[in-house]
């Protein structure tokens, strides 16, 4: 995908991760983010909540519908991720994180932290990092082009994804 801020109009992206839309158990998705421009703070470069991805559980899905009709969010009734950091909390199989979702409480945006990068960089990001960008306030536009890769072997791609994969699979890398 190719993602083009436009001067003045690109519009902010809210804080999310990757994996409420690439679902897999375990979360196995990850983000290949290639700037094709530079992106400051000033055209919406990329916010991350360094650490998220090791706290902050898969709280909602973006899912076919049901009845076929489209795409919605739903409260994630599978396991939220990511697995405890501390012995001895959690469920029998330690994968449950039941209190994760109090853990942003409190928190401030501070805690987000800008990244600046220069065309031709690429970052990578973990599928249960929280990120997000701002609107485009400048004058430059800021392009980027992104892919999203999962894992294949020991991993299940749910079923209620948005995205599903053609006949045959998804193309093997």
């Amino acid at each position: 995908m190719i993602i083009c801020k436009q001067p003045e109009i690109g519009g902010a992206v809210p804080p999310h991760q990757d994996s409420t839309f690439l679902y897999t158990d375990p979360p196995s998705a990850v983000k290949f983010w290639y700037a094709l421009e530079d992106a400051t703070k000033e055209n919406g470069c990329l916010s991350f909540w360094k650490g998220s991805h090791r706290w902050k559980g898969i709280g909602k899905r973006f899912v076919k519908r049901a009845d076929g009709e489209g795409t919605e969010f739903v409260v994630n009734d599978g396991r939220r991720f990511p697995r405890r950091l501390h012995e001895g909390v959690g469920d029998a199989e330690g994968d449950i994180e039941e209190d994760v979702e109090n853990e942003e409480e409190g928190r401030e945006e501070e805690d987000y932290t800008v990244e600046e990068t220069k065309a031709g960089t690429l970052v990578l990001i973990h599928g249960n990092l929280l990120h997000r960008s701002e609107r485009n306030r400048s004058q430059k536009s800021r392009l980027v082009y992104t892919f999203h890769v999962i894992e294949g072997d020991g991993v299940v791609f749910d079923k209620r994804n948005w995205l599903q994969p053609p006949a045959g699979g998804f193309k093997k890398m």
